[in-house]
């Protein structure tokens, strides 16, 4: 059996078992109740499995470091940093996880964009790990992310917009056992994030002004009550399976009262929902997400860039493993550099592809040095072009001035070219930067005696 369906299995005992969190109505009372499980249960089972498919398990469940192949050297477990915040806003101590990118050598003071994701708890590790290998040098189709995890206290208070006595079918309940009671502090929550979590992050970590705003369920509600009443809070947001239903409608009822055909909103939103009927029914989640993918399709938001997707095999609990990913693929798909000409490719191709993703995401956005390298080096072994390699590495050296292997690159292809006068002042500042390099120093003292 494939690993997916192994997963999408496991995912679906989590849903059975804490059905009042499957469709968005109240969270577990520990986060760690589906990984001991699995540990437990599954052990033999993952373990069969781990050294073909350890990245992707890891991503969906964080499986604890016992039960990792030790052996495999590919793999290494996310690590974050795990701060307590004290909230005037909240009147609480919170608790958030934070991963950084592994540090640039080349650019110490590098600065990411940030995705802040909701039920940290569970959602964390499989946004991080999917951000990390995205981003890696050799997929390079997102960038590098500062990835912030926002775990709950209390979920129903925190995300819901409305103080609310209705439950999912709209049925009205005033009991005191009634699960929803402590709902509605939705705004306040977003108050939080905008005035204690996110100045907190850009003070003490080096950020990028572009912020993502992701969530699920009642999460997923949360980002968009965000976009709705303050949308320059993000710059993108990810809203899956979003819990519409709540208050009978509320923010489809806010939607329709605040996406105007005139509205100007230059922000990109993904959102997604599942097969997530009850005893056999059409999903409500469903329904309502129609509803609002109309109110966005049909009144033509200027600015609002967004993408509606379905996925009928996949339950409320098992859709976020696909709909992260293909969230992250949307806001970032103009991402990586065309190739569509490969021996015409130039610097001047390359700046222009850079300086129009600076515009959209709103911060300058470098060229990443090995992958312009690799491609001068393509460029020579495959097409002979070295006038074109020669404008990509002269490049590398203006973007990576400290870079010793970015003149030794250039050096090595103006010794090509036959132009040794050039080479010899690359060798010579490639060896100022870093002296050890000994075969840089070998190929200058060979040009140096033939002269």
């Amino acid at each position: 059996m494939p690993i997916h369906k192994y997963i999408s299995f496991l995912l679906r005992i989590w849903g059975h078992m804490f059905p009042e969190y499957k469709y968005g109505r109240q969270k577990p009372t520990s986060a760690d109740i589906l990984q001991s499980f699995i540990s437990m249960i599954f052990s033999n089972l993952l373990k069969r499995y781990l050294s073909n498919n350890i990245i992707f398990i890891s991503i969906i469940l964080s499986i604890p470091k016992s039960l990792v192949a030790q052996t495999d050297p590919v793999f290494n477990p996310i690590s974050a940093d795990i701060i307590k915040l004290s909230s005037k806003v909240l009147g609480e101590e919170r608790k958030i996880y934070i991963y950084v990118p592994p540090a640039d050598t080349l650019q110490p003071n590098k600065r990411y964009p940030v995705l802040y994701v909701l039920d940290g708890d569970n959602h964390f590790s499989i946004v991080a790990e999917y951000c990390k290998y995205l981003s890696r040098q050799d997929v390079n189709i997102v960038p590098e992310m500062i990835i912030v995890g926002i775990p709950n206290t209390n979920r129903t208070r925190d995300l819901t917009p409305t103080k609310s006595i209705f439950d999912y079918e709209g049925k009205a309940d005033t009991s005191a056992n009634f699960r929803y009671k402590s709902s509605g502090g939705g705004n306040n929550f977003l108050k939080f994030i905008g005035t204690e979590l996110i100045p907190y992050i850009d003070l003490h970590y080096r950020t990028e002004p572009f912020k993502i705003f992701a969530g699920h369920s009642f999460g997923g509600i949360t980002t968009i009550n965000c976009l709705l009443t303050q949308p320059d809070l993000f710059g993108a947001y990810i809203a899956i399976s979003p819990s519409f239903w709540w208050d009978k409608g509320y923010l489809l009822s806010l939607a329709d009262e605040k996406l105007k055909k005139d509205r100007v909103i230059n922000k990109m939103i993904f959102y997604s929902d599942a097969n997530e009927g009850l005893s056999g029914n059409e999903s409500f989640f469903h329904t309502d997400l129609l509803k609002f993918d109309a109110i966005i399709t049909q009144r033509k938001i200027s600015g609002l860039d967004h993408k509606y997707v379905c996925y009928p095999e996949d339950t409320h609990m098992t859709e976020p493993i696909k709909a992260y990913y293909d969230a992250l693929r949307f806001i970032f798909r103009q991402w990586d550099l065309p190739l569509t000409d490969m021996k015409s490719l130039n610097a001047k191709h390359v700046k222009q592809h850079y300086q129009q993703l600076s515009q959209r995401y709103g911060y300058t956005i470098t060229p990443p040095e090995v992958n312009i390298s690799n491609l001068a080096m393509y460029l020579i072994s495959e097409y002979g072009a070295l006038d074109n390699a020669i404008s990509l590495l002269e490049m590398n050296t203006q973007n990576y001035p400290a870079s010793a292997t970015a003149y030794s690159q250039l050096g090595d292809t103006y010794l090509k070219k036959g132009d040794r006068s050039k080479a010899v002042t690359c060798y010579r500042q490639a060896l100022e930067l870093n002296p050890g390099l000994q075969n840089v120093k070998a190929q200058l003292a060979e040009i140096l005696k033939v002269q």
